[in-house]
């Protein structure tokens, strides 16, 4: 394939794109290899995968649970002194469908490091914390019936901190920890307590446990293995997370028993990942009926971890909005004379960096 001269890429030579255009045949064969390799393995999926039928709640049963989904977002940009970012999180609660929550529990603030190792980790470390903090406060404030967190159960284990990584890194890791099993006590406590349910929803799958599972020498992703095997309104059975650094080595005894399943709530859109304590495996069948029923028709997700991931995305326009008030103050800064104009070379964005107005 040629391309034309006249085709206009916004960021790549023309020379180069052709180069890339003319690999697509041979990604085209890599594609295929990986369809041949699930091809050949899914006869013993099907064996080992018995598909369990989820019941649909209506509606009218839908309505009689509080229901929570909890998400968080974080962005940044490097400056020429440090880096600049937002990070936030909310807790999105209604009574079934219907209800619209116009007061969502939510956090935010601004974040400057001027020598953090991974800022963007250290952030996202943040964003998880707060992210507990808000379903923590929703289980106390609002009393949900299920308690909904988009994301795993168990944190990826990048977030464990290294020789090289800052004390306030550190801090920041550990107060995420504590956040996160502040909130396990507080789920099970409800749940003892009045029959509170809980449960973490993985969107997009990367994992490859049923590889594991089945012995494969080449790992395929769980939701390609799954997606031709269950149908809509379908999951699997309970297994057990394979037990990484995170799971072994930082939780504590009494949270160390999880257990997942997967869950196919739409047409056209591979299984999501679910995540829960083991002390709720007997109420897999309601956690599963409930995300199956308020589960978006589209994309398979529940609607309440939905639109909490919506309205916590910080998006590039938010973030450069903000770095924009930021320099707005700091401008405000040098009409006082606490700064002068020279001490402004700091908050230049790196170069290449875009700023959009």
């Amino acid at each position: 394939m040629k391309i034309d001269r006249d085709f206009d890429i916004d960021t790549l030579h023309p020379q180069i794109y052709q180069f890339v255009v003319e690999e697509i045949p041979n990604s085209i064969k890599t594609f295929i290899d990986f369809v041949e390799d699930r091809r050949k393995n899914l006869k013993n999926v099907s064996k080992k995968v018995k598909p369990i039928d989820v019941v649909r709640y209506d509606m009218k049963k839908i309505a009689k649970y509080k229901i929570t989904g909890a998400d968080g977002g974080d962005n940044g940009k490097e400056l020429e002194g440090f880096y600049f970012g937002i990070v936030g999180a909310i807790a999105y609660t209604s009574q079934g469908l219907e209800e619209e929550d116009k007061t969502p529990i939510s956090f935010g603030k601004s974040l400057i490091w001027d020598d953090e190792v991974d800022p963007g980790r250290r952030a996202a470390a943040i964003r998880d914390r707060f992210m507990y903090d808000v379903a923590t406060k929703a289980i106390e404030k609002r009393k949900p019936d299920f308690l909904l967190i988009d994301g795993p159960l168990i944190p990826n284990s990048r977030y464990i901190p290294s020789r090289e990584d800052s004390k306030e890194y550190n801090k920041d890791y550990n107060e995420m920890k504590t956040a996160l099993f502040s909130l396990l006590n507080l789920a099970q406590k409800e749940y003892k307590r009045r029959g509170m349910l809980f449960a973490c929803v993985v969107k997009r799958v990367r994992s490859t446990y049923y590889s594991d599972i089945l012995g494969l020498s080449k790992s395929i992703r769980d939701s390609v293995l799954l997606n031709p095997v269950l149908k809509k309104g379908q999951r699997t059975d309970l297994i057990d997370p394979a037990e990484g650094r995170m799971l072994k080595d930082e939780f504590p005894k009494e949270h160390k028993e999880i257990k997942l399943f997967f869950i196919k709530s739409t047409e056209g859109m591979s299984p999501i990942r679910v995540e829960i304590p083991g002390w709720l495996s007997k109420e897999v069948d309601e956690i599963s009926s409930l995300i199956h029923s308020t589960a978006d028709p589209l994309t398979g997700i529940p609607f309440h971890i939905l639109r909490a991931d919506i309205l916590t995305k910080v998006n590039i326009p938010t973030t450069d909005l903000t770095y924009t008030r930021f320099i707005s103050h700091a401008m405000d800064k040098v009409k006082s004379g606490e700064l002068s104009e020279k001490d402004l070379d700091m908050i230049n964005l790196r170069r290449l960096e875009i700023w959009r107005l």
